[in-house]
C-alpha cells in the first residue's frame, strides 16, 4: 500500500486524477483510495499533519512492503527555483532534526526543511513548511525511516499570498513524472525482498535486546542504511566491521548503552 499525506486539496487533485482515486467517508479526513493507494488531505499545520496520518495509519495499519510519501509545495530561498522537486533527508522543528532515509539513487535535489508553525514571510536559509514535522512525528510510530519520503515543491521564495490553490495544482502535476520515477526507485527498494541474511537477523535481534525500543529502531535503520549503500555482509569475521557491531561482553549499564549505540550507528553509516 502506498500512503499519501497531502496538506491541500489542490496539491492532491492531480494524483486522484492521475490514478483515478474514489473518495471514501471512513474517517474524519478528506480521503481517497484505490486499492493500492490511500490519499488524505490533511489541512495546513504541523497539528492537523500529524493528527491526519495517525488517523490514516491507525485506521489502515501499514506493513514492512509499504510506503508513505508527504506530498506538498513549500517555500524556498533563491537559489531554489520555483517549480522546483525537492527529495527531503532532513526535518528541522525548532531544536529537534530528523532524518528520513533516501536509499535509493535519483536525479533530484535533496534538502532540508524547517517546519514551521505558521507561515513565514521572512527570508530563511533552507526550505520551510508546515507539514513535514507532523507528518514524520506520526509516520515513525509506524514506519522505518526509509519507508517515509518528503516530495516538496518550490512554490514561492517567501511571499506566501503569492501562492494560489491553482498554482499549487500546477505545480504538483509538473513534477507528477518525478513524483512516479521516486515512488516506483522507494518501492523497488522495499520490495526487494530479504535483505538481511538468517545470520544477520540473529546479530540484529541479540544487539536489539541490548538496547531500549527508541535505540534499537535507530539501530535496525543504521543496519538498512549500511546494507543498502555498501551491498556488504553486516558481520564478517575480518572485516573491520567485526568489532564495531559485536554484541557487548556484560550487560550495559544505561550509559554505557547510549555509548555502545552511537559507536554502532557510527560504524554502520560512516
Amino acid at each position: 500500500m502506498l500512503y499519501i499525506v497531502a496538506a491541500l486539496s489542490a496539491e492532491a487533485r492531480p494524483i486522484v486524477e492521475k490514478y483515478r482515486l474514489k473518495r471514501v467517508h471512513s474517517l474524519p479526513f478528506t480521503l481517497f483510495e484505490n486499492e493500492e493507494i490511500k490519499l488524505i488531505i490533511s489541512g495546513m499545520g504541523i497539528l492537523n499533519a500529524m493528527m491526519a496520518t495517525s488517523a490514516l495509519l491507525g485506521h489502515c495499519p501499514p506493513n514492512e512492503n509499504d510506503l508513505l510519501v508527504n506530498i506538498g509545495i513549500c517555500a524556498a530561498p533563491k537559489n531554489f527555483k520555483i517549480g522546483e522537486a525537492l527529495l527531503i533527508h532532513k526535518i528541522n522543528y525548532k531544536e529537534h532534526s530528523y532524518f528520513p532515509d533516501i536509499l535509493f539513487e535519483h536525479q533530484l535535489k535533496e534538502s532540508d526543511i524547517l517546519s514551521v508553525d505558521e507561515p513565514v514571510e521572512n527570508v530563511l536559509q533552507t526550505p520551510a513548511d508546515m507539514e513535514s514535522y507532523g507528518v514524520y512525528k506520526a509516520a515513525s510510530r509506524f514506519f522505518r525511516t526509509h519507508q517515509i519520503l518528503f516530495f516538496k515543491v518550490v512554490s514561492d521564495h517567501f511571499e506566501p499570498q503569492a501562492v494560489t490553490k491553482e498554482l499549487a495544482q500546477e505545480l504538483i502535476s509538473k513534477n507528477m513524472q518525478d513524483l512516479e520515477q521516486v515512488l516506483s526507485s522507494a518501492r523497488y527498494v522495499i520490495k526487494k525482498g530479504e535483505i538481511f541474511t538468517a545470520d544477520e537477523k540473529e546479530l540484529i535481534q541479540e544487539i536489539s535486546e541490548q538496547l531500549t525500543k527508541a535505540q534499537s529502531d535507530r539501530f535496525v535503520d543504521a543496519c538498512y542504511y549500511y546494507k543498502f549503500h555498501r551491498g556488504q555482509p553486516l558481520y564478517q569475521k575480518g572485516t573491520l566491521h567485526e568489532s564495531g557491531i559485536k554484541l557487548p561482553d556484560e550487560k550495559l549499564s544505561k550509559l554505557q548503552r547510549s555509548e555502545y549505540l552511537e559507536q554502532l550507528i557510527k560504524t554502520l553509516t560512516l
